[in-house]
């Protein structure tokens, strides 16, 4: 989806003091800080990205212009951050109704998060980025803002002008740890490259956020966290001999339920984790409760997982499909999906067996929650 007439403003123009190299020119998982903060506002469908340059334009502007993106030279950078946010500002487009700021440096952005910030933009709003009650970048403001913006003299940089327009602000929860994290020392830029390296599984604080935001009961949230216990154990049972994703299975058997409270929920879930930019887990969440054919090993395990816990206590599939069966076996279409469904969580159990060496009772038996 694009996002017609909402711009990005990149800020590239620091010294990169603390850094000791210059940073937008860092490699990055592959490419470069500036390259991958231009290439996540492409990816969300921004259609004018600008990047305001200063210190080392001329080896930082080539760059920019291969990748799509328009420089913009800031001759006051060394006034700091703001002259740039008004440089910036002040180069948009006529026809831009909003624009978003995102310094070079916050390169581990979701996608999906500026896409979500997009989606909201107005010509006389602003739009925070929250992350668990903390607000981050970037921060999306209404184009009816630039005049004010290159006229501000106050105290705080940017932070000090959306302070003043607080009435005009709203706070956008996302499930996305980078719109708190920069690179200003060399240390910061690996904490980066660990967390890109595995940016389609959300870290804990993200799933806490995930939680939060779908609004997830507590009762949910302790039948999934046994849910992910029995997908671990099985997973670790197979590793040895199936290609298999652990993290993969452990965060997909704690989001499978995340909307558990909507109508279709598996639909439900999955709609939301990908616009949360989590596509995997999406795919094994719309799954979880009728696997089809071929599903990939993650799913079936997450499947057969969620068959043999009722509640928060694991249990075994004949007195999980007892249960079934006495609470919705007298409606006919219901009686045969209950027993389709277990027919394929038994097929699941023989092929986990046959590739971990060991029954399912056994592996389930190292999370110590099985029943006797």
């Amino acid at each position: 989806m694009s996002h017609p007439n909402v711009s990005a403003v990149i800020l590239a123009a620091g010294f990169s003091r603390r850094m000791g190299f210059f940073k937008p020119l860092a490699p990055l998982n592959g490419t470069t800080v500036i390259e991958r903060s231009i290439r996540s506002a492409k990816a969300a469908g921004i259609w004018e990205i600008v990047v305001v340059t200063g210190y080392g334009r001329e080896t930082l502007e080539p760059v920019i212009l291969r990748n799509g993106a328009k420089p913009v030279f800031n001759s006051r950078f060394p006034e700091g951050m703001y002259s740039s946010v008004q440089a910036g500002a002040a180069s948009l487009s006529p026809a831009s109704r909003a624009f978003l700021i995102l310094p070079a440096d916050c390169a581990s952005v979701r996608p999906s998060t500026i896409r979500l910030l997009a989606a909201r933009a107005s010509y006389r709003g602003i739009i925070h980025p929250v992350f668990l009650g903390e607000r981050g970048h970037p921060p999306v403001i209404g184009a009816s803002f630039i005049p004010h913006i290159l006229t501000f003299e106050g105290e705080g940089g940017l932070r000090g002008f959306l302070e003043t327009r607080e009435s005009s602000a709203a706070d956008l929860p996302v499930a996305d740890e980078g719109i708190l994290m920069d690179m200003d020392t060399p240390e910061d830029l690996l904490r980066t490259r660990q967390r890109l390296n595995s940016l389609s599984i959300p870290s804990e604080n993200e799933i806490r956020a995930l939680f939060r935001i779908a609004r997830t009961p507590e009762k949910v949230t302790a039948h999934s966290r046994i849910v992910s216990e029995a997908a671990e154990s099985l997973a670790n049972g197979v590793a040895g001999n199936l290609h298999i994703s652990i993290a993969l299975v452990r965060a997909a058997a704690l989001l499978h339920d995340v909307c558990r409270t909507m109508d279709d929920h598996h639909s439900a879930a999955e709609a939301f984790l990908k616009s949360c930019g989590f596509p995997e887990i999406a795919r094994i969440a719309a799954v979880h409760m009728d696997l089809p054919p071929r599903a990939s090993p993650e799913a079936a395990i997450v499947f057969l997982a969620d068959k043999m816990v009722m509640g928060d206590r694991i249990v075994s599939l004949s007195e999980r499909e007892k249960r079934a069966l006495e609470k919705y076996g007298k409606i006919p279409e219901a009686w045969t999906n209950i027993r389709r469904r277990f027919a394929r969580a038994r097929r699941v159990c023989r092929m986990l067996e046959r590739a971990s060496g060991s029954t399912v009772q056994s592996l389930l038996n190292l999370s110590g929650h099985l029943d006797s």
